[in-house]
């Protein structure tokens, strides 16, 4: 068994050595040719917003409540795999809580993941008893899953005799004053459209005010522009638009991504929806009744309450827990 202290240093040691890992563009590749959506340009970026998870400070203050644990237990986790590394978290709260990740990685992101619990079994191979990969999450105590809503209910009936925590789909929200500048633009862009819009961090709806002019929206959208060399996403787009032609539904586009008003929180790829409010106040009201389907709230600098600013919806901390449920507090209940 290795000691808390000792499992802290070795996810320090897989920090540096991933970014220097003379393997890393190799992994990447491998990566995309597995999954298509999982290009060079987003999985820089996503392995970027984990470094940060590996310090010794974060990682100390993170666990500071975590007793020495003499008991493990084996948690299985059902991996998600929409956007790079997303299953990661769930395996490292795991592990740095000392019990055993029974994990099962989803086919669109295991390259990723594997890499990064190899580079930890290289730096600290005592580690190896803390990961069992597994095709059938059988014989484990606890349960860590994410998947759609619609499995949500199969999973907590399937695993109902265990202690669980079953993540559905969410998305997430920006709101526009109306005063953002491009520049100002540029961060919520990022929200929208890394990854895709893949992931439950991804703003996939806007609320604007009325009267509101999206060409600056749309020039700060532009530089995104590149995603059209993509099949899979200018699939999606030539797919959705000519079902809004067919459909003869309203659309703004500038041939990067359609804007479309509707009410639903979700939307394809390749489509952001928005919806126009008539003051702050109506604006919260639509915010609330977006709630059980919310990730996170983004707008200018954090202002509106509730929110966080443009451009952090995808660099969460180690205590920002999908679905809002802290998964280390789960994990230490076991």
């Amino acid at each position: 068994m290795m000691r808390k202290t000792d499992r802290i240093k070795s996810l320090v040691a897989i920090a540096q050595r991933v970014q220097t890992d003379p393997k890393k563009t190799s992994v990447f590749e491998q990566a995309y040719y597995r999954n298509a959506f999982f290009i060079s340009e987003f999985v820089e970026p996503a392995l970027n917003a984990i470094i940060p998870w590996h310090t010794e400070e974060a990682l100390a203050s993170w666990l500071q409540s975590v007793p020495e644990n003499t008991q493990p237990k084996k948690v299985g986790l059902l991996l998600a795999g929409n956007i790079p590394f997303v299953g990661w978290h769930d395996l490292l709260a795991t592990f740095a809580s000392g019990n055993i990740a029974v994990y099962k990685p989803s086919q669109n992101d295991e390259v990723l993941i594997e890499w990064l619990i190899g580079s930890l079994l290289e730096v600290a191979p005592e580690a190896a008893s803390y990961f069992q990969r597994v095709e059938r999450l059988n014989d484990i105590d606890a349960l860590i899953a994410t998947g759609s809503s619609t499995t949500v209910a199969h999973f907590n009936y399937y695993f109902r005799h265990i202690p669980r925590v079953v993540r559905g789909s969410k998305s997430s929200l920006g709101l526009i004053y109306g005063f953002e500048n491009q520049e100002e633009l540029g961060p919520l862009v990022d929200d929208i459209m890394l990854y895709f819009g893949l992931g439950c961090r991804n703003v996939t709806k806007i609320l604007v005010p009325e009267n509101y002019d999206f060409d600056l929206l749309f020039k700060a959208i532009d530089r995104y522009r590149f995603l059209m060399d993509h099949h899979k996403y200018a699939n999606n787009c030539i797919y959705h638009q000519a079902i809004f032609l067919m459909n003869s539904d309203v659309f703004l586009s500038n041939d990067v991504v359609m804007l479309r008003e509707m009410l639903p929180i979700f939307s394809p790829v390749g489509v952001l929806n928005y919806e126009v409010y008539h003051s702050l106040e109506h604006a919260r009201e639509i915010i609330k009744s977006h709630e059980p389907d919310l990730q996170c709230f983004v707008s200018h600098a954090g202002e509106f309450e509730g929110s966080i600013p443009f451009g952090t919806s995808q660099k969460p901390s180690l205590d920002n827990y999908a679905d809002g449920v802290d998964t280390l507090e789960f994990l230490k209940s076991l």
